[in-house]
């Protein structure tokens, strides 16, 4: 039975992208301070998952619509629906993506063994670190993740969303969805390091703009430009230091 498991698409990348970053800057050659680095760049950048796992991933503009239409829809009431894509990702392609967009080289971890060895034996040892916030930050990074690529997962059923809710019969297309939310959460949110509502919201609107133009000067769908061509477009429509039009 193949595993597939549907993670909405708002997960944040921050920290397997930059947690080994953060952890390996200014800390000197400190013995215990390069363990720790070194134990978080070992979990941080390892994802669990088999190679030919498939997930779906499930861009929320479709969650809201089916959430929306469900409201208006009394057979909906009782019903399971999966707002899931027959479309899926495997494994090995989130790794490929993630190498392509964010630099990230991610290791393939068994899932199995990573949830009921690897990770506990990482959290105790920074737990001894006196590092009780990465080591809480480490056992979440598992919960989400640590299921998703195990064996007997459900595989959800997709049409009645289609039949019942009335939502396009097209559904998104995964490893692009995936690719897309790469490119918006390095170049609009940094990775999570910006808060300010007022500048994400701004950034928005000027990501919006910007896709939309290299749409049209490309006749291409953005997120089938590969990623160097990407950010070349990109560029060309915002000063990316700033991320303001030109």
């Amino acid at each position: 039975m193949r595993r597939v498991r549907s993670i909405p698409e708002g997960f944040p990348l921050r920290l397997p992208a930059e947690l080994p970053k953060e952890a390996l800057a200014g800390l000197g050659f400190e013995p215990a301070a390069r363990i720790r680095a070194t134990l978080i760049k070992a979990v941080a950048l390892s994802f669990p998952g088999d190679r030919s796992a498939e997930l779906n991933l499930v861009p929320v503009d479709r969650v809201a619509s089916g959430i929306l239409a469900a409201l208006h829809v009394p057979e909906a009431i009782g019903a399971r629906i999966h707002l899931a894509t027959d479309d899926r990702i495997r494994c090995e392609d989130i790794v490929r993506i993630s190498r392509e967009e964010l630099g990230v080289s991610v290791r393939l971890a068994d899932p199995t063994l990573f949830r009921n060895v690897t990770l506990p034996l990482t959290k105790a040892i920074l737990a001894r670190l006196n590092e009780p916030k990465l080591a809480s930050a480490l056992e979440k990074l598992g919960t989400i993740f640590g299921v998703y690529g195990e064996w007997g997962q459900p595989i959800h059923d997709v049409g009645n969303d289609v039949r019942i809710l009335g939502l396009p019969l097209r559904r998104p297309h995964t490893a692009n969805a995936f690719r897309m939310l790469c490119r918006h959460n390095k170049y609009v949110q940094e990775f999570g390091k910006l808060r300010d509502p007022d500048e994400i919201g701004r950034r928005e609107r000027a990501w919006e703009k910007a896709i939309a133009a290299i749409a049209f000067k490309t006749g291409r769908e953005v997120a089938t430009i590969p990623a160097g061509e990407f950010r070349h477009w990109l560029a060309e429509e915002i000063e990316l230091k700033t991320f303001r039009p030109h």
